[in-house]
């Protein structure tokens, strides 16, 4: 028996001690430095002289984000572009991400939603160009790799409401921002193109490792520069490969009566795993992106601005791997169970695990899956400013956004016939288990059946997706000449937002078997296999592997076959809000040293949401329900900064603010019927949706200390306090079924009452936090240092809510995207155009909520990551033959960070466990940018 010291129990989710490495430096570094600087600089430039800057690239992005922040009414985190088209990163989800107390959430590998201050994207408002945008998901989450970063111009995230802004949400509003052709001088026009590659190669036949990046933007003005047009276009053709082991679950299967059979071999009160899987996966991700602008300004009393934007984004994802259960109520096919031999224990804080040895009788399903998707995302914006005298201004909005969604997922089976035996070397710490399989490629051996004995060969689910958002806003400001106030704002605007999802579930079943009971194991055609695919990440080899879509009408009969949760998938969600709003924009001198700007305001808003989805049991509709609510919301809000001079900010904020509850979660879907025998036969039971609930709500305070010196240079320190009134959980309610329809064949009920498990408003609590952030120009410091440059944040985020209070399991007790700990550095030098960016993420253990079997939704206890990105460039200098290119290398993920989860021991123990560990690789990009 092997003796481990340090174990695995885990008091919080923070599963790793944070090693900042690059952080750290860079910390040391801002913080010394910035000292230094506001010691030398005397006088020090205040922040409202940025506009005199004149610097371009990564220092003139920097400058304009400054500014941004410090001339905003509200607490505000900026991010401007380098050059049109030009982001600091290729994502603008990875962009985003390293603002002060806001972080991504890696799905299959790139950043893709954003967390704001401990909070997961479920609570974030996104607009684009100041409008609520559609998400593609089946929740209001936007995921951000549907906008390209070449087609976004600027990002402003606030961090505190303001009364008229639309759309915002409880933990920050997101708003993405195209270009405004008037507000450039001149025709420009950009063109660049990036070939990728991705470090772990091809892994299987049907893989790539190879794609391109490709955009252009054009820009100019017309009629003595009244009317303006910008026309964008970007393609992404993009290989992500993943490399991915899990292990199922850990049990001691002897503390708990587990109604399984002893298993052979299997020592004594032994915490053992009870399934693994392994897999490659390859994705074809193909974005195309179309922006246009047109902006007509004829004189100083119209002006109207036209925003379009369309993308379309194709995934075309193979999955091929083999995963087992060795649990103890598992039977193969020839009747008997699993057993072990030569089995080993290690000792993980005095706990024993069964770590290494041999399974027998298993049967290893090997999985060759298609997963395909199409997104189509279309956003309209029409704008029109008109002067009414000299100081009345009426705006008008009308708005459009709408996202499809078409999915097809298909998965086949097949493996070796009869048990196996597996031999097994485990971890107990995050990493690549080891196993050693039979011949899983052997054309002759491996059949198409079902190992797993899931009484189907195959299974296949089509979705369709549809999210629309409909809106129009009316706007009249009044300017003002007192001491107080430099106008006031009174809007209203009207918004119709309807989700529509429906969903077909097919299982795939081969030949009957002679006898009629099960089907028929069949050998693959040689002609339609690849390649094997190598599993020798984690010891196994190779795989047969195949195309399944080519296998499907060749082997399979398919047939419509739907449980009842996969019945309740279909739902239709309508939201009709309207938002009446105030506000009074201040800016007063309080004394002959303090200057006070900002604004008080208040929304109103009146909501009316419905839903209706089917009432399933037996595995059919036995009928459907419309149900729904209605709610108002008084909502003022505070912002204050108080201006001291040379620099120095002090901003004050208070609020209260909702967030709707994701939209699934409003899904009127139901599995409800009457109780057939027993003590409560006649009375109603289920559970389902709640198109009855209603926001989270909380109350929010700010108060961040800023000070602005030199050149696009600050530092800050934010601190800030949410007071959650509700937190939505599920809970067993008495629920009204007035309007659900009993199985007619089935007992009537007595009552129209009964029991309803569902989702549920239930009691709230805080999160706070503290943000500390710098921006620093190196030629603050010394003249040496010119052209270097650093920019650091950390956070620190706490929360008191239980987001399940009926669950005791360990690690459920943490609100999901609450990373304790989130920072972020980047080091840079631009100068003599060479420019060059080191950039890493860091973000600690938290909660995330994942797609999960069958397309559910699942929390699970995602590990801390650090992350790093590098970037060069070389622009060429004006007056020379190669004036306006610039060559460009990227490399995404360069230290080829793993996604890491674990699990909880299933008996009892308070012990973590390993569960998933994936390898991404790293993309490394080399291209081109010519600008005219």
């Amino acid at each position: 028996m092997t003796q481990i010291t340090a174990g695995r129990r885990r008091a919080s989710n923070n599963s790793r001690a944070p090693r900042f490495h690059l952080l750290t430096a860079a910390c040391c570094l801002a913080l010394a430095a910035s000292t230094s600087a506001m010691a030398q600089t005397a006088p020090a430039q205040d922040a409202t002289e940025l506009d005199t800057v004149k610097v371009t690239g990564i220092r003139g992005a920097i400058a304009s984000a400054v500014e941004t922040k410090s001339e905003a009414t509200s607490i505000v985190e900026a991010i401007s572009a380098e050059d049109i088209g030009k982001l600091p990163d290729v994502s603008i989800a990875d962009s985003i991400s390293r603002l002060p107390g806001l972080t991504t959430q890696r799905v299959d590998g790139r950043s893709q939603v954003i967390n704001i201050r401990g909070m997961s994207e479920q609570f974030a408002g996104t607009l684009l160009n100041g409008r609520e945008q559609v998400s593609t998901g089946d929740s209001r989450g936007v995921e951000f790799d549907q906008y390209p970063s070449e087609l976004v111009n600027a990002v402003v995230v606030y961090k505190t409401p303001d009364a008229a802004l639309i759309g915002q949400g409880l933990s920050g509003t997101v708003d993405l921002q195209t270009i405004r052709p008037l507000d450039l001088a001149e025709r420009r026009i950009v063109v660049s193109g990036q070939g990728e590659y991705n470090s772990l190669g091809e892994l299987s036949g049907d893989g790539q490792d190879k794609g391109y990046r490709a955009s252009a933007s054009y820009v100019d003005q017309f009629a003595d520069d009244t009317f303006g047009v910008a026309l964008g276009v970007a393609r992404l053709k993009s290989p992500f490969q993943e490399e991915h082991y899990k292990s199922w679950w850990w049990a001691d299967l002897d503390r708990v009566d587990w109604d399984g059979p002893y298993q052979a071999g299997r020592p004594l009160n032994a915490i053992n795993l009870q399934g693994s899987e392994a897999w490659v996966k390859s994705r074809d991700l193909q974005r195309d992106g179309v922006m246009a602008v047109f902006e007509y300004k004829p004189s100083e009393q119209w002006h109207s601005i036209l925003d379009l934007y369309y993308s379309k984004f194709d995934q075309d994802e193979t999955m091929h791997g083999t995963m087992w259960s060795n649990a103890s109520d598992f039977v193969g096919a020839d009747g008997t169970g699993t057993s072990y031999s030569n089995a080993q224990t290690t000792l993980v804080d005095g706990y024993p695990v069964l770590t290494s040895g041999t399974l027998n009788g298993v049967q290893p399903i090997i999985r060759n899956d298609s997963n395909q998707r199409q997104d189509r995302l279309f956003s309209a914006g029409w704008n029109n400013k008109f002067a009414l005298g000299e100081t009345w201004t009426l705006t008008a909005d009308a708005s459009y956004s709408r996202a499809k969604r078409d999915q097809s997922a298909l998965e086949l089976y097949a493996g070796r016939l009869g048990g196996q035996s597996i031999d097994f070397d485990l971890r107990t710490s995050p990493g690549y288990s080891q196993f050693a399989t039979p011949n899983l490629a052997d054309p002759n051996a491996v059949y198409l059946w079902d190992p797993q004995n899931y009484n189907h060969d195959g299974r296949l689910e089509n979705s369709q997706q549809k999210d629309t958002i409909k809106a129009g806003r009316l706007e009249l400001s009044h300017a003002m000449d007192n001491a107080i106030m430099r106008s006031v704002d009174f809007g209203v605007n009207v918004n119709k937002r309807t989700k529509e999802k429906v969903a077909d579930v097919y299982f795939a079943f081969l030949p009957p078997a002679a006898g009629g009971e099960g089907t028929t194991p069949t050998l693959v055609d040689p002609s339609l296999l690849y390649a094997p695919t190598s599993l020798d990440f984690v010891g196994i080899g190779d795989i047969l592997s195949f195309n399944p879509r080519a296998l499907l009408n060749r082997y399979y009969d398919v047939r419509l076959s739907e449980s009842n949760d996969d019945l309740r998938k279909d739902f239709i969600v309508e939201e009709k809000v309207n938002t009446f709003y105030i506000r009074g924009n201040i800016d007063m001198d309080l004394s002959d040293n303090i200057r006070v700007r900002g604004n008080v305001g208040a929304q109103y808003i009146q909501s009316d949401q419905s839903s209706t989805g089917f009432n399933a049991a037996n595995d059919s509709v036995v009928g459907s329900q419309t149900l729904g609510a209605e709610y108002s919301d008084f909502l003022p809000s505070l912002n204050l900064i108080f201006d001291f001079g040379d620099g120095w900010l002090i901003r004050a904020a208070a609020s209260k603010t909702l967030m709707r509850p994701p939209i699934n979660y409003l899904s009127a879907d139901s599995s409800a019927g009457v109780i057939q025998t027993g003590a409560e036969a006649g009375l109603w039971s289920g559970s389902g949706g709640n198109p009855t609930l209603e926001p989270y709500r909380a109350l929010a305070f700010d108060l961040s200390f800023e000070k602005y010196f030199g050149e696009g240079s600050y530092v800050g320190l934010a601190l800030f306090r949410k007071n959650l009134e509700t937190y939505i959980y599920r809970q067993n309610l008495v629920w009204d079924f007035s309007g659900y329809t009993p199985d007619p064949d089935g007992l009537q009920p007595i009552s129209s009452t009964g029991n309803f498990s569902t989702w549920a408003n239930g009691t709230g609590g805080y999160m706070r936090g503290a943000e500390l952030s710098t921006a620093l120009a190196g030629g603050l410091i010394s003249d040496k240092l010119d052209g270097f440059g650093a920019l650091f944040n950390i956070s620190y985020t706490e929360s008191s809510i239980d987001p399940d209070p009926n669950d005791n399991s360990p690690g459920t007790d943490t609100i999901p995207g609450l990373s304790k700990v989130v920072a972020n550095a980047t080091l840079y030098y631009e100068k003599h155009g060479f420019s060059a960016r080191l950039s890493q993420r860091y973000r600690d253990g938290y909660r995330g909520e994942y797609s999960a079997l069958f397309g559910q939704r699942q929390y699970r206890n995602t590990l801390s990551e650090r992350t790093m990105d590098a970037q060069l460039s070389y622009d060429f200098a004006k007056g020379t033959r190669m004036e306006g290119l610039t060559l460009l290398f990227q490399v995404n993920n360069l230290t080829d960070e793993p996604f890491r989860t674990e699990v909880s021991e299933s008996t009892g123990t308070g012990l973590f466990f390993p569960e998933e560990y994936t390898k991404y690789g790293r993309q490394y990009m080399l291209g081109f940018r010519y600008s005219l």
